[in-house]
Parts: structure tokens; C-alpha cells; sequence
């Protein structure tokens, strides 16, 4: 017996091959909706994430600008009430993500729940 049997394999190869072959083959339905799902998820925390972001930078802000004017000037009692103020706002951070969170949730609830629904139904 002379025959041999060779097999070379490489990914790079495989990675192009699969490339191409996904251009010309129907795109799977429930995959979409899959990422559409995913999508709308992210979006709930993305609107109340920035929100929170901005609500504890600007609380930031406030208490640099008070210990700014307790340290280098002689506004002592406006140093303070501005400081005290922007520990207020920082604090208010995380609930103001709560919050709208919560309310985007509620908005895009139906519209996962539909989208959730046919995924199994397909499955």
C-alpha cells in the first residue's frame, strides 16, 4: 500500500472560506432577531448610564469648585455649601441610573417580550 493520506489544515483557510460562504447563504431569522434582542437590552442601561454619568461629574464638579473656594480664597461659607451641594449631586448619581433605567425598561418591555416569544417559538 503506497497511498498515503495527507490532510492539511489552517485556519486562516477555514476563517476565509466561512467569510465567504456567509455572504451567500440566507441569513438566519432567529440569529437576527437575537441580536435585536441583545441590542435593545444594552440600549435600557446605555440612556441611564450617560445620565448617571453626567449627574456625578457635574457633583464632581461642584466639590472641586468648594474646595476651591475654602482653600485658595476667603469664601469659606460658600466653599462649603457648594462642597456640601456637590457631594448632594454625586450621591444622586446612581439613583438617577436607577431610575431611568427603570423607566426605559418599561418602554422596551413589550417589545423584548414579543421578540423573546418568537425566538422560542422558533427554537
Amino acid at each position: 500500500m503506497t497511498e498515503k493520506f495527507n490532510y492539511t489544515y489552517s485556519a486562516k483557510e477555514r476563517a476565509e472560506l466561512e467569510a465567504i460562504r456567509k455572504k451567500y447563504t440566507a441569513p438566519d431569522k432567529t440569529a437576527d432577531k437575537l441580536a435585536e434582542l441583545k441590542r435593545l437590552d444594552k440600549q435600557t442601561e446605555t440612556a441611564g448610564t450617560l445620565a448617571g454619568i453626567g449627574v456625578g461629574i457635574s457633583g464632581t464638579l461642584l466639590l472641586g469648585t468648594g474646595l476651591s473656594l475654602i482653600l485658595k480664597t476667603s469664601f469659606f461659607t460658600a466653599g462649603l455649601v457648594c462642597g456640601i451641594l456637590g457631594l448632594g449631586v454625586m450621591a444622586a448619581a446612581l439613583p438617577v441610573f436607577r431610575k431611568i433605567t427603570e423607566i426605559r425598561r418599561r418602554q422596551i418591555a413589550p417589545e423584548i417580550l414579543r421578540l423573546s416569544e418568537e425566538i422560542e417559538k422558533e427554537i
